[in-house]
Parts: C-alpha cells; sequence; structure tokens
C-alpha cells in the first residue's frame, strides 16, 4: 500500500510540475489553440479521410444542431451530420458566392472544366461525390496574387510563383462563419468578398451567374439618388428600396464616359447580327456576341448596342451597350471567351476617388453599415452587445441612431433604438440575457432612415452557447487541479492527438 503511494505521489508530482510550465508558458505566449474546438466525433472519420487539419484546418466552431442535422465549422469547410441517416457531408457554401447550380453528370460541353493542377487533390478528397462540380473555370486573383476555383462544397488555389504546385483549399468555412468564428484566418486562403447581402441582389446574380456580374466588391449602400447599389467586378446593381422586386443595371459606359460611335446604315455582313437603334440606322454585333447577349437577358437587359465593335488586338473586340460592354478574353486555358468588360472595377476605382475628397454630411448618401457583436457566441445567462459602424462615401457618420431589431427564437421581434453614433461612426446597445437552447442562431436587423424616410437594413446574427471558462486553480489545492486536468483532457487531447 506504500508503495502505491509513492506511484501516486510521484505521478502527482510529475503531474504539477508539468501544469505549471504550461501555466507559466501560457502566460508567456498566446495559445495556439485560441478559436479552435474539439472535433465532433460524429465528423472524425470523415474529415481524417479528406485530409484532416492539413487540409480542412482545425475546428473552428462548437457543434451546432439544427433540426436532425449537426454542424461544426473549419476553416475551408462546413461540415454536416444528418442523424436519421448517420452520413457525413460537406455543406455546398459554393452557392452562396452566386453561383447558379450545375447539372451534375459526365459529358455536358457547357459545364466548367477543372484545372489540370487540381485534378489529383479532387480525386483524392473524393471528386464530385465529396466536393461536388466545378461551379466556374479556374480564376486568376490579381489582389491575393493566386490561381483559384470554385467548386459547389470546396474550393482549391495556387499561389502565383509557387514553383512546388502546391494545392490548397480556399477558407469557405471561416468566410460563412464570419465573425462569429475567431480563429484567425490564413491570409493566402481568404475569401475577400463581402457577407452583407441584399436579397434582391442575390436573386439576380443566381438568375444571370457570377460569371455573368463578376464578384461583389462592396456592400450594398444607400446612393446619392435614393437606390441601394452594389458593385460588381462586371456592373453594378441598383434597386429602389420601395420596389426591391425591380433590380437595374446602372447605365456603366455612359458613368465612365465612354465614347458612343455615329450609327450605321443598315447592312448584311457574314458573321455579324443587324440591331437597329434608330429606324434603319444602328450597329453590327458579333454573333459571338449576339449569342452571349441572348443568353444573358438580351436587348432589354443590356440595352441596344452604342459603339460598334472595336478592336482590342489581333483576332479580339468589344461592343460597348448601354448597361454594359462585351468583349473577348483570352483564359487561362489559353481558348477565347466571351465575357463582361469589368466596367465595375472601373466604376468602384473612380468612386474610391471621388469618396477622398468627399466632405462630411449628415445626409444619409452612400451609406454602408458594419454590424458587430462583442460575443460572436454568447451564454444565455450573459449579457450581449451589439454595435454597428456607420459609413457615408466610406467616411464615418456622427449624431446617427439606428433601429436594432431583434427576431427572438419564438418569432418575436423586438424594436431598439441605438444611441447616436460617436465620431468614428460607432455605437452599441447592450442586451439582457437571451433564453434559447445551445446552437440556436439569434437574426438581428440594423435600419437607418434618411430625411425622406426611406430605409436601409443590413441583417446578421449572433450564436447561443453555454461556454464554461476554466479558471487557473491554486496549486495547493490538488482536488480543484484534477478537476481541471479532467475536463482538460476531455477537452484538449482530441486536438493534441489527431
Amino acid at each position: 500500500m506504500r508503495i502505491d503511494k509513492q506511484i501516486l505521489n510521484r505521478y502527482l508530482s510529475l503531474i504539477l510540475i508539468f501544469f505549471c510550465l504550461s501555466c507559466t508558458q501560457a502566460s508567456d505566449e498566446p495559445s495556439p489553440l485560441k478559436g479552435t474546438y474539439s472535433l465532433h466525433s460524429n465528423f472524425r472519420t470523415f474529415y481524417d479521410r479528406l485530409g484532416g487539419v492539413s487540409r480542412l484546418g482545425p475546428a473552428i466552431s462548437p457543434l451546432i444542431e439544427k433540426g436532425d442535422k449537426q454542424y461544426q465549422y473549419t476553416t475551408a469547410v462546413l461540415m454536416e451530420y444528418d442523424r436519421t441517416s448517420g452520413q457525413v457531408q460537406l455543406s455546398p457554401l459554393g452557392y452562396e458566392f452566386g453561383f447558379r447550380s450545375v447539372t451534375v453528370g459526365a459529358g455536358d460541353a457547357s459545364r466548367p472544366k477543372i484545372y489540370p493542377l487540381f485534378e489529383k487533390i479532387y480525386t483524392e478528397m473524393g471528386g464530385e461525390e465529396i466536393i461536388g462540380p466545378p461551379l466556374a473555370d479556374v480564376r486568376y486573383n490579381e489582389q491575393l496574387g493566386r490561381y483559384e476555383q470554385y467548386f459547389e462544397r470546396a474550393g482549391f488555389y495556387i499561389l502565383e510563383g509557387d514553383v512546388s504546385q502546391t494545392v490548397y483549399l480556399l477558407s469557405y468555412g471561416a468566410w460563412k462563419c464570419r465573425q462569429s468564428c475567431t480563429y484567425p484566418v490564413p491570409e493566402n486562403s481568404r475569401i475577400d468578398l463581402p457577407t452583407i447581402k441584399a436579397e434582391p441582389m442575390i436573386a439576380f446574380v443566381y438568375r444571370y451567374g457570377v460569371e455573368f456580374s463578376g464578384f461583389a466588391l462592396s456592400e450594398p449602400y444607400l446612393a446619392e439618388d435614393g437606390l441601394v447599389e452594389q458593385i460588381y467586378e462586371n456592373v453594378v446593381l441598383a434597386f429602389n428600396p420601395e420596389h426591391p422586386e425591380q433590380v437595374n443595371l446602372r447605365p456603366l459606359p455612359q458613368i465612365l464616359q465612354i465614347p458612343t460611335d455615329p450609327f450605321e446604315l443598315r447592312q448584311s455582313v457574314p458573321g455579324y447580327e443587324w440591331v437597329s437603334v434608330e429606324q434603319d440606322q444602328g450597329f453590327l454585333v458579333p454573333e459571338r456576341f449576339w449569342e452571349y447577349l441572348q443568353a444573358h437577358g438580351g436587348l432589354e437587359l443590356s440595352g441596344p448596342p452604342q459603339t460598334k465593335a472595336h478592336n482590342l488586338s489581333e483576332g479580339l473586340q468589344r461592343q460597348c451597350f448601354v448597361k454594359f460592354c462585351i468583349e473577348d478574353q483570352i483564359d487561362l486555358y489559353g481558348n477565347r471567351v466571351v465575357r463582361l468588360s469589368k466596367l465595375g472595377e472601373e466604376y468602384r476605382r473612380q468612386k474610391m476617388q471621388t469618396v477622398e475628397n468627399f466632405g462630411q454630411s449628415f445626409e444619409l448618401n452612400q451609406i454602408t453599415l458594419r454590424p458587430y457583436e462583442s460575443r460572436p457566441m454568447v451564454s444565455p445567462d450573459h449579457k450581449q452587445e451589439i454595435g454597428v459602424r456607420v459609413y457615408s462615401a466610406n467616411q464615418p457618420l456622427e449624431g446617427i441612431s439606428p433601429e436594432l431589431i431583434l427576431t427572438y427564437p419564438d418569432g418575436r421581434e423586438e424594436k431598439l433604438t441605438m444611441p447616436p453614433t460617436d465620431a468614428e461612426g460607432k455605437t452599441q446597445l447592450e442586451l439582457p440575457p437571451v433564453q434559447a437552447e445551445n446552437g440556436t442562431l439569434i437574426p438581428y436587423r440594423v435600419c437607418v432612415q434618411d430625411r425622406r424616410k426611406q430605409r436601409f437594413c443590413v441583417q446578421d446574427s449572433f450564436l447561443i452557447w453555454k461556454t464554461e471558462e476554466l479558471q487557473r486553480q491554486n496549486v495547493q489545492y490538488l482536488p480543484a487541479i484534477f478537476n481541471w486536468l479532467e475536463k482538460a483532457y476531455q477537452i484538449f487531447l482530441p486536438l493534441i492527438t489527431r
């Protein structure tokens, strides 16, 4: 019996030494596990089969339960478990970037091609069954210096100039989880796209495809003429808040002062389609442009041509219509393709130059709302604080009192007026604890209105989750230490051993 106690005492001493060393190290430098969570056992086999932490990244959220399904985020994906069937799969987050559904099945010439450098990892991870079909051809992201391709359930990229041609996964999960997940996203894999969306814009992009509009370059904001506006790579969308069902395209060629051409007399030329603008006068449109136009809303969407087809270089042309310009481009495979010119990027550059000289104004023009929470996950017995930053033409607005509208689990809405914004355009409002089950999302809207009583709102949410903070115990109380060690063992061992 005495030997057992000696062994036990030595064992306890080693544990205490290790524990104290761990405490010292933790006080000197931040924990590398900050913002990560233990992977739920329902996902372990599936997670490891797809490459584990080296490919999918760590778990960055607790388990989220909704109906018969359980969810958990990693930096790269959102995993979902169906308790009815016992099946695990990746959620199709790719569609949230605005891509249209792709018909599953081989032999469709219109389907995007998988970039050759991505084929190996695509096959290793389960191909179409697990990753889903490609939603668009590979594209070059100039801002982040990478070649990227979006699939239904995950995305791949290669850094420009990487001689090893190592393929990594885009941070689908971190983008979707947003501020509710606090783990820092790797810079090279981040998806730098707006997370606040206006429903009319979403419907338009889904209808015509993100390959038509391009990716969003701005949040929706209230423009000077009272319309809600959002800038995309190729087009600028706008709608009247009183009639959100009708989305229009800004006439970018006119706004950007692209010169128009004199009308031509009616003529017939092989390889071209004649379009009348005024009586027998108009322009010839190359057949490839005409076919693209007919597949994307026709003249009703584009408006009539404003220029003839101009040569960009040998064999490549561009022609402008009222709302956008169409041009030939050479894709990354070396093929000639027809796409919209990136006039949205030019519009944004010019707008940003104008903003630099924009004086402070209390008119709610070009307004942007950026909501946030002090706690992305909050316990039912803790208070939450909702904040919002209000900008007009990228300048902070002072003295604005937004309206906060909370939606509770029972469907009840509560409307609250937030304090006036400060000189930085920021305001916060503390909320009482929200009694709800673990994993419950609490949606909220933040709204402002101008002098014409036009309202502009953005929506976000926070998560109800019961969290127990591990308090560092005094080393002289052994029972407390063993309680802490038991909890630490249960929580951290899966992270250490994976």
